[in-house]
């Protein structure tokens, strides 16, 4: 059981529809070995949970229980509370990587705030500054401006 639990690092997708089938079981069956045969082939009924890997495994733990039970290894309820246990941990373990996932995803997102800022003062800097004209030294120029109907011409000496 031990390797089972240690096996438990991988999260369960669809903890809350095993715990429905298993408890539709266990309401249509006392031995446990029924109870994860029942099990089993409600995970390979389901199309979406007959593929993953966590349901699987949960299902040989309960088979490999039961099959302890009918041997006499371990008495009924100390297979259910080991079942259980193991329930849990899945579970613990599934909500552990929803929260990673979710705080890798709002690192995304804070890391493209942060590249879209970047990017908006790199612009900015790239846009050219007004640099006001010199002022001329040569105080001594004359401008002179004569207007002819709609045009104006200006001479500067």
């Amino acid at each position: 059981m031990k390797k089972v639990f240690f096996l438990a690092a991988i999260s369960l997708t669809g903890c809350a529809k095993i715990s429905d089938y298993q408890t539709s079981c266990e309401q249509r069956f006392s031995r446990l070995s029924d109870v994860a045969t029942c099990l089993d082939s409600s995970v390979k009924n389901d199309s979406r949970m007959s593929s993953a890997a966590e349901p699987k495994l949960y299902v040989l733990a309960a088979r490999m229980l039961g099959q302890k039970v009918d041997n006499g290894e371990i008495s009924d309820i100390q297979a259910r509370i080991e079942l259980q246990n193991f329930y849990i941990s899945l579970q613990k373990q599934e909500q552990a990587n929803q929260m990673a996932q979710s705080q890798a995803i709002q690192q995304a997102l804070l890391n493209a705030q942060a590249v879209n800022t970047l990017q908006s003062i790199e612009q900015k800097n790239r846009q050219p500054t007004y640099v006001p004209p010199a002022p001329l030294h040569n105080n001594n120029v004359t401008t002179n401006c004569y207007t002819f109907g709609n045009q104006t011409q200006c001479r500067s000496y």
